[in-house]
């Protein structure tokens, strides 16, 4: 097993996924630093922070004079509602930055971590039943952005790769995600969904836990190459949408995904992305031996698991702003108990004070 790093930096904190792995991986590392654009959701004490953007070339004064040996390269978009050219510059523009302060005998670089997503194979009517790490290709012509994306971020990637043999780098492919801000979340949670008609498609989810999981792993471990992460099993869309209490409405033309996509926003306001809807006509699965023989551990969560806990989350109201976890649990407690005890919230009241005068209405 490689050395535990020491000198860690990692990308795009402002997002929570970012967060929770900086979280576990500030007990285990000695100096961690983050940076984004924007503020991290939450504060770390363990975790210095740095405003910085990996569009920009300055991303690699950072790295070199800090001297960061493992790079956490997470600021990287997948389901996020900036436009085609931003999420360009961010995924592609932004890992060819850190890439390069990664790269030659002068970088302080041995480890690299980079989130990538399932979404790079896109989807199709001949698609294989699993998607395995070698399928991913730019001979698969795509409609979507998104994947050719991916596909050159990660060309750019290998190409690191053969020029910077002493530098261990991972790449994790994490499966489609249903956390409370995500597209596919906000979609399977309508109470109508609109479905493509004729189509049931095969979907697979990773839980936002294990996504953390993985990633920290893969910086601790420090197994190299291109690994799948997704849950077991495979959950129908019909299946999810039933599970979520909704009513699926199969009136999407299938062959005129960008005419349904249009649809989709003026009648609910869901800006569903092409790699998406890609997904929501012919699924995705990907096969994951490779990453349980690689690092000796998988998922907790299976597909079918991950869309429980939405469905479950739906009953907690999310709360405004980050808040610590006591504090959270507290709030999910409340919740609860007024619900058993109906709307209002006697049952948590303390007694009331008999007074002498006249009480307000």
């Amino acid at each position: 097993m490689s050395p535990v790093p020491s000198r860690v930096l990692i990308t795009g904190v402002s997002n929570p996924l970012g967060a929770e792995v900086a979280r576990r991986l500030a007990p285990q590392v000695p100096f961690l630093i983050g940076c984004d654009v924007a503020d991290p959701i939450s504060a770390l004490e363990e975790m210095d922070f740095v405003h910085a953007d990996t569009r920009q070339a300055a991303i690699g004064k950072l790295i070199r004079q800090l001297h960061i040996d493992t790079v956490v390269h997470l600021a990287v978009m997948v389901d996020s509602p900036y436009n085609e050219r931003a999420i360009h510059e961010t995924d592609v523009i932004g890992t060819m930055n850190v890439l390069v302060a990664c790269a030659g005998p002068s970088s302080p670089v041995r480890r690299l971590v980079i989130k990538s997503s399932q979404a790079i194979y896109g989807a199709g009517a001949g698609d294989p039943s699993f998607f395995s790490e070698e399928m991913a290709s730019t001979e698969r012509p795509s409609s979507s952005s998104m994947t050719r994306d991916l596909l050159e971020m990660e060309q750019l990637v290998g190409e690191h790769i053969l020029r910077n043999p002493l530098s261990a780098v991972t790449v994790l492919r994490l499966g489609f995600r249903l956390s409370e801000d995500t597209t596919l979340a906000t979609y399977l949670s309508l109470p109508v969904v609109p479905t493509f008609a004729g189509f049931d498609p095969r979907l697979q989810f990773l839980h936002e836990d294990d996504a953390a999981e993985a990633i920290v792993r893969a910086v601790i471990g420090g197994q190299a190459g291109v690994f799948n992460a997704a849950g077991d099993g495979v959950v129908l869309l019909s299946q999810a949408i039933a599970i979520m209490g909704g009513r699926p409405a199969p009136i999407m033309p299938p062959y005129v995904r960008w005419l349904s996509r249009l649809a989709l926003r003026g009648v609910a306001r869901l800006n569903l992305p092409a790699h998406l809807a890609d997904v929501l006509a012919y699924g995705s699965v990907a096969d994951c031996g490779r990453l349980e023989a690689a690092f000796g551990w998988k998922p907790a969560f299976t597909s079918r698991a991950v869309i429980d806990s939405l469905a479950r989350g739906r009953e907690v109201e999310v709360l405004e702003s980050p808040s610590p976890p006591q504090e959270f649990e507290l709030q999910v407690y409340l919740q609860r108990r007024r619900r058993e005890h109906g709307n209002g919230s006697r049952a948590l009241s303390p007694p009331t004070r008999a007074t002498s005068g006249p009480t307000s209405p």
